[in-house]
């Protein structure tokens, strides 16, 4: 387990979806890695399996709770339509259960029949279910192969409801037995037998007829001929059988997992997530999980990736039980990720500046990530405010990023005081020219005078930006921003 912790614009979200899919695919993430186009493919990658449902995004906030987390009651609506509280599972608790006793059918498997013949194979699956390819019987059907797509809660309901595979594929005529498909004899919904009937056998047009208002879901037309749903179905049963090792490795990505309270939202579980303690392990232990009255334990095949902004006050601090049961990578600035040049200004220096005199104030972990002066981001800037085909088109993106996102940050991390910011980003002097990126204040001398002594001037407040670096403006100066941003990143 492992939590990606740094300042913001660092690229911890970035990296936390490529850890998920390395730990649950090493040799598919290496060949993604080593192909001409990797990251297109690594991305290909992870969206798998996220379709898959083998990697699952949650967002921590401060309202999250152990109820959204693991499991709590919560309203629906039942199959009569009425409003009903029941437990419901949260993300962690079922993508143990499915790490740790359901097993899932994979892209490749060749799916069979009730009679052992090959009855489609499956060629896509996301977390709703699986398409299945399947050849026609006959040789007078027009197409060379159909593709039908199998919804999960359909399969999990009838297995649910003690039915077999076999209901799929009912003949229409002939006495069948009831037990051959799930149905129990004494069941009061079940037609009395006629004919040549008894009292464990029915017709198969009355079975279909049974089976279809039973479930809700199928005709009798259905019945006759959904192969594709029973040969799913026939799989399932097989792997989820006793003495069958079931489960998949999954992982879950936790966004911001400072942002609410971690050791209220994990509960109990807390104590599960050392890997010595969880299902199989030496040290293995269970915990009465407060709702469903149950006993669970957490599998070896789930991961847990985090990411944690060190910089935000409003964020909650990880306790030492917390921190103890995670290994921790801090994510920096990578200078190295941003293009040499920009317009003519080093940006690469211009960032390095930036955090020097940042770490010099406050230390390392507040500096400013990369993302924000990266190639790409700059040109969705210049894309979204209609620059694009302008000669200045990267810089105006880049003093828009200085004017929504470097200066708002700065006046946080200093809680507004102005004299820190303006020697940090706010001036500069070119060819003994002072450039500021602020407006002056007009000088008032004798309205200054009439003023008490310990009245504070508003050169220390929040000032205005100066219009000849709005990037909207008909004021704008590209060339007067250039020289301040090269003198920025020379330090003088």
């Amino acid at each position: 387990m492992k939590i990606l912790c740094g300042p913001p614009g660092t690229g911890k979200t970035y990296r936390a979806a490529r850890e998920a899919a390395k730990v649950l695919e090493p040799e598919r993430f290496a060949e993604a890695l080593a192909s001409a186009s990797s990251e297109e493919a690594i991305r290909g990658l992870h969206d798998r399996l996220v379709a898959e449902g083998r990697i699952l995004w949650v967002t921590f906030h401060s309202s999250y709770s152990y109820e959204d987390f693991i499991e709590g009651y919560r309203p629906i609506v039942d199959d009569e339509g009425r409003l009903a509280y029941r437990v419901v599972d949260g993300p962690f608790k079922s993508l143990c259960l499915r790490a740790g006793s359901e097993t899932d059918l994979q892209i490749g498997e060749q799916l069979f029949d009730g009679r052992g013949q090959p009855a489609g194979v499956v060629i896509d699956k996301d977390a709703g279910g699986w398409t299945v390819r399947s050849t026609p019987a006959r040789a007078d059907q027009v197409a060379a192969y159909y593709d039908r797509y199998v919804p999960r809660s359909v399969i999990e309901r009838i297995i649910s409801m003690g039915l077999q595979p076999q209901i799929f594929s009912i003949p229409g005529n002939g006495i069948r037995d009831l037990a051959d498909f799930g149905i129990d004899p004494a069941d009061p919904d079940l037609p009395a037998p006629v004919g040549d009937e008894t009292a464990t056998s029915r017709d198969g047009l009355v079975i279909r007829r049974f089976i279809s208002v039973r479930t809700r879901m199928f005709s009798t037309i259905d019945l006759g001929n959904s192969s594709h749903y029973g040969a799913v179905m026939r799989k399932l049963l097989q792997l989820r059988a006793p003495g069958v090792r079931s489960g998949t490795s999954v992982a879950l990505v936790i966004d911001e997992i400072n942002r609410a309270e971690p050791s209220r939202v994990f509960g109990e579980l807390l104590t599960l997530l050392e890997a010595d303690k969880r299902r199989g392990m030496p040290e293995e232990k269970r915990i009465w999980l407060p709702y469903s009255k149950e006993l669970f334990t957490v599998p070896l095949g789930i991961s847990i990736i985090g990411t944690m902004n060190t910089v935000d006050r409003s964020l909650t601090a990880l306790d030492f039980a917390m921190r103890r049961r995670f290994e921790f990578e801090y994510i920096g600035p990578e200078t190295s990720l941003l293009a040499h040049a920009l317009g003519g200004i080093d940006i690469r220096a211009l960032l390095g500046r930036l955090n020097s005199r940042i770490r010099m104030l406050l230390g390392a972990g507040h500096e400013f990530g990369h993302s924000y002066l990266m190639s790409a981001k700059l040109d969705a800037i210049a894309q979204s405010r209609g620059w694009m085909g302008m000669p200045d088109a990267e810089i105006r993106s880049l003093a828009r990023v200085f004017r929504t996102a470097l200066i708002p940050t700065l006046a946080e991390y200093f809680h507004d005081d102005w004299r820190k910011i303006r020697a940090i980003a706010g001036e500069v002097r070119s060819d003994a020219e002072l450039i500021s990126l602020f407006s002056s204040v007009e000088a008032d001398p004798v309205f200054a005078e009439r003023l008490p002594e310990e009245y504070e001037l508003g050169e220390s407040q929040a000032p205005i930006f100066a219009d000849w670096w709005d990037p909207d403006g008909v004021n704008w100066d590209a060339h007067k921003f250039i020289r301040f941003c090269t003198a920025l990143a020379a330090g003088t």
